[in-house]
């Protein structure tokens, strides 16, 4: 048969179309992957990012907002300062990506700026996380390994900290997912990275993000037998260079000369170590610090305590899994071995060195949340410990919808009844309706989980491949929001530390008091220097000496000492009486006096005191 030539291109074109058309079970395979991970990311993002920038500065994260800071008032990246004194003490990578973050917002460095950078390496950790389930065992272990891992209590709370400690997770996490995706290969680019991972992130918290990765590495080689396999000319070649990068920081921060003076860039620590020298200080922080501690000296036991507190709630979990793995210890797999090998071989790292602290084997924490995973998703032959396991499962799906309507309830009861609460916690009354609101809300939510997964096959239903622990993981999720969504950013207002701070410094701009007159007392503060927000240092006087030299040299100016109750509680009488009060940090009814001594205030000299005398 005979086919002319305009029919014959049409037919081709459509044959061309339909081959170029993606067939529709590989869309229908793209929508089911999207409704079976985008949720996880989904609630990932929120728990991070919710009301992130509300609460003020906790803990070590004043650390990392003021040296952003005085990065953008020098203009010097590469020498850390606070309050224009050098702080070397750690790395320069977070701080960096800080300022960046802070770049987006005009070079203003703000609680939320400097928290981004924490919450995107959550993120990357949870990234991780999952490469390293799928590639080992398979995709249901991933999607429970990911789901547990976003509900440990400490991915939320470090993962919204503007500190390294979250970044230090992730680089470590990560280096072990590319190690396991180039193990087979003798790849100099897959080498590369390995060890830029490792070596960079050390510049994030520390050197256990190079530690721990190899830790895991030399596990692998050794329960595969591949050493030789990897004793190549490559790989060396890229520890050199990853090696080499590693010391570009320091080599740039001796090359480049400091905005503030070299004099004060002199600065001798206590035990010999140049203040100004990265290098110094990283085997300082971390290799005398691990061999011979000088401080966060804890009992060898810690560990035991640790993991379990950031792991929580699903400690218990991790506990039976931890029991199921030793009792079945023959009859595990190659990847399981090698999964419980790395985690004792990274438990006793951090457990041997004498400096602890709960927050330093935080990159072993993915690592449980896998070990979790594998135990809720396979039936355990010893049946005491199966049977504890689906108690605790029906524990974690009624405790949290339970406990949040037993709290509604007493809300009501306090709302028909306010002469029940305490004459001392009058003040939380007018939190109770808000609160009301949101516990009800909590409590709608959780219930609706737990009816639609009961009801028939839907997106909700194959997020976790089984009901029930669908309905406990969601129900910890629920709780875990409003924890950090609502919980501590409400109660951030009853801390009146940032405020009083901030009116101190527009008190003395208003004032128009000279920089020279503005001082610390006893020490310098970094909260304080980070909320008085000032272009320059200032000054501590450190003695009762020192200052009643300071009253008599400047009698007749305008001075202001700015410090903690505690500190002026220790002053004569004969010197504090010529300290009157001029902004005193607000104390609520119920704080003890330890608490209130610890308040911020700030003192004037009374004019003409060599008069009065």
């Amino acid at each position: 048969m005979k086919i002319n030539k305009p029919a014959r291109q049409q037919e081709l074109g459509s044959a061309s179309a339909v081959s170029s058309a993606p067939p529709p079970l590989l869309n229908q395979r793209k929508k089911e992957q999207i409704a079976l991970w985008l949720p996880l990311w989904i609630c990932a993002a929120f728990l991070l990012f919710g009301n992130l920038g509300v609460q003020a500065v906790n803990g070590s994260e004043s650390r990392w907002l003021v040296i952003t800071r005085e990065m953008f008032f020098t203009g010097d990246f590469l020498h850390p300062t606070i309050n224009f004194e050098p702080y070397f003490d750690k790395p320069l990578l977070t701080y960096w990506f800080a300022a960046i973050c802070s770049r987006f917002h005009a070079g203003i460095v703000t609680e939320l700026t400097a928290r981004i950078p924490s919450a995107l390496a959550a993120l990357a950790a949870l990234a991780a996380l999952l490469s390293i389930a799928k590639r080992l065992w398979d995709t249901r272990i991933a999607l429970v390994a990911g789901w547990i891992f976003i509900t440990f209590y400490s991915f939320a709370f470090w993962g919204r900290l503007a500190e390294a400690d979250m970044a230090n997770e992730a680089f470590s996490t990560a280096a072990i997912a590319w190690y396991l995706a180039y193990r087979d290969r003798k790849s100099f680019g897959g080498y590369l990275v390995f060890f830029l991972i490792c070596f960079l992130g050390a510049h994030a918290k520390g050197l256990a993000t190079i530690a721990v990765p190899f830790l895991a590495v030399l596990t692998d080689l050794i329960l595969n037998r591949k050493f030789r396999f990897h004793c190549n000319w490559k790989a060396v070649a890229a520890l050199a260079v990853g090696l080499g990068a590693y010391m570009i920081p320091f080599e740039l921060s001796k090359a480049v000369a400091p905005a503030i003076s070299p004099a004060t860039q002199s600065v001798i620590d206590g035990d010999g170590t140049v203040k100004t020298s990265g290098i110094a200080l990283a085997l300082r922080e971390n290799i005398i610090r691990y061999f011979a501690p000088f401080d966060h000296k804890e009992p060898f036991y810690s560990y035991f305590i640790h993991v379990p507190r950031l792991t929580l709630p699903w400690s218990p979990i991790l506990i039976l899994a931890v029991i199921n793995a030793i009792l079945l210890r023959r009859t595990l797999g190659r990847n399981e071995k090698w999964l419980c090998w790395s985690m004792i071989a990274i438990f006793l790292f951090f457990t041997i060195s004498g400096s602890k602290r709960h927050y330093y084997i935080l990159p072993l924490i993915p690592y449980c949340a896998i070990l979790c995973a594998l135990f809720l998703t396979r039936e355990s032959p010893v049946r005491w410990i199966e049977k504890t396991k689906e108690i605790l499962l029906k524990l974690y799906r009624i405790i949290p919808i339970a406990g949040l309507a037993i709290l509604f309830l007493a809300g009501v009861v306090l709302i028909l009844f306010p002469s029940l609460i305490p004459s001392q916690f009058v003040l939380l009354r007018r939190l109770l309706p808000q609160t009301m609101v949101t516990l009800l809300a909590g409590t709608f939510v959780i219930g609706l989980f737990l009816f639609r997964l009961n009801g028939p096959e839907s997106i909700l239903t194959r997020v976790l491949p089984d009901k029930n622990l669908a309905k406990s993981v969601f129900s910890v999720y629920i709780i875990l929001l409003m924890v950090f969504l609502y919980v501590f950013p409400t109660s951030d207002q009853f801390r009146l530390e940032r405020k009083t701070l901030q009116t101190m410094a527009q008190f003395v701009k208003a004032e128009k008091v000279p920089p020279e007159n503005v001082y610390f007392y006893d020490k310098s503060f970094v909260n304080a220097v980070l909320y008085l927000n000032q272009p320059y240092k200032i000054q501590v006087i450190r003695t009762p000496e020192e200052l009643e030299k300071l009253i008599a040299a400047k009698a007749d100016q305008r001075v202001f000492l700015i410090s903690q109750n505690r500190y002026f509680d220790r002053l004569p009488e004969k010197v504090l009486q010529h300290l009157p009060k001029v902004i005193q940090e607000p104390s609520f009814p119920w704080e003890r006096k330890k608490s209130i001594r610890k308040n911020f205030v700030m003192r004037t000299i009374k004019l003409n005191f060599k008069k009065a005398d």
